[in-house]
């Protein structure tokens, strides 16, 4: 049996370096970030599901982790956010969506003159503005030309 050592080192190689791009990609899709649980409630949650972003600015401060209905029948979204961020009292926190056909996230836009006092674990956001799909949008400018 003749023995070649190029095709087993070649092997090898192709074994570490395959072994290598997985913990790679393990390592970039787990969330090594230590988070904190906020709600709010809103009328229409309009396509917002768990998993999506949760933007301030613009910037990913984390993700909504669970979407549901309330015993009053308002649909719930709870999302966790990275600890370094602070998000203050009286942020407004919105549906948007990035363009038509675009992923929707959860946008949350700081507010209030006292920006030190800030929202802990477990704690709601009480301004919410609500989810205008694309048939509002049409009727209220529909609404807006005929008057």
């Amino acid at each position: 049996m003749k023995k070649n050592y190029f095709e087993s080192i070649l092997g090898f190689l192709t074994l570490v370096i395959s072994l290598s791009f997985l913990f790679k990609f393990v390592n970039v899709n787990t969330n090594n970030n230590e988070t904190y649980q906020l709600k709010a409630k809103f009328l229409k949650a309009g396509g917002i599901s768990s998993g999506n972003d949760v933007k301030m600015r613009g910037v990913k401060i984390g993700v909504v982790s669970d979407v549901y209905l309330d015993k009053d029948y308002f649909a719930v979204v709870d999302f966790q956010v990275y600890k370094q961020i602070s998000v203050p009292k009286q942020s407004i926190v919105k549906i948007a969506s990035d363009g038509i056909l675009g992923n929707k996230y959860l946008s949350i836009t700081p507010g209030g003159n006292d920006l030190k006092e800030v929202l802990s674990n477990n704690q709601e956001i009480q301004d919410v503005e609500d989810f205008e799909s694309i048939e509002d949008q049409v009727s209220k400018i529909i609404f807006l030309a005929t008057q």
